[in-house]
């Protein structure tokens, strides 16, 4: 007698188990987690009558990143410098400068204008040196590179991407005398860059 009082509040345990029918299934519409490396895209647009546009698409590394450009619209074949800047606009600053908002180079750590393969404290984290358009007026590679991030004191996301009319020198102050701005675009993490899209259209 004992036993089935022990025995009596397990089965209606599990009477009332069966009454509330089987667990709810997982939310399937909940977002999915983020699969594979962060990235960040810039549509670059003609800064003035340039002609100059395309993209850029940076790719998180495990130390670095991966810069990825695909340009057209230049009228030589000469080199080009090539940075990222201090501000997330391409319009002019208060003078009139053509893309003058995107301010000067971004330099998160006070130091002077140098070379992409120079140490971090020697070079601007947005210092990306030249690219070189081909005969066809094209200009297409890839730049990896160790200081800049997609987070802390040198994340490049929110910043302006920069394409000069000249060539860098990688030695003049403060910039390197590459010349007038021609293409101008800004980092967005692809999510951001995505609704970005959306909402325009």
């Amino acid at each position: 007698m004992r036993a089935l009082l022990l025995a009596l509040p397990l089965l209606l345990a599990a009477c009332q188990t069966e009454a509330d029918g089987p667990a709810a299934p997982a939310d399937s519409t909940a977002d999915p987690a983020p699969s594979g490396p962060e990235r960040a895209p810039a549509q670059i647009a003609a800064v003035g009558d340039s002609g100059v546009s395309g993209t850029v698409e940076v790719t998180a590394l495990e130390d670095a990143v991966e810069i990825r450009y695909s340009l057209d619209g230049f009228t030589s074949e000469t080199p080009n410098g090539f940075h990222i800047h201090e501000n997330g606009s391409c319009e002019a600053d208060s003078s009139g400068t053509p893309a003058g908002a995107a301010g000067g180079h971004f330099n998160p750590m006070s130091s002077e204008h140098g070379a992409p393969s120079n140490e971090a404290t020697k070079r601007h984290a947005g210092d990306l040196g030249n690219i070189v358009p081909d005969a066809s007026g094209r200009a297409v590679g890839t730049v990896v590179d160790s200081v800049l991030a997609f987070s802390g004191p040198t994340s490049l996301i929110g910043k302006a991407v920069l394409i000069h009319g000249g060539e860098d020198d990688l030695t003049s102050q403060p910039s390197g005398d590459a010349g007038p701005r021609i293409g101008c675009g800004i980092l967005q993490l692809a999510s951001a860059a995505s609704d970005a899209a959306t909402t325009e259209s």
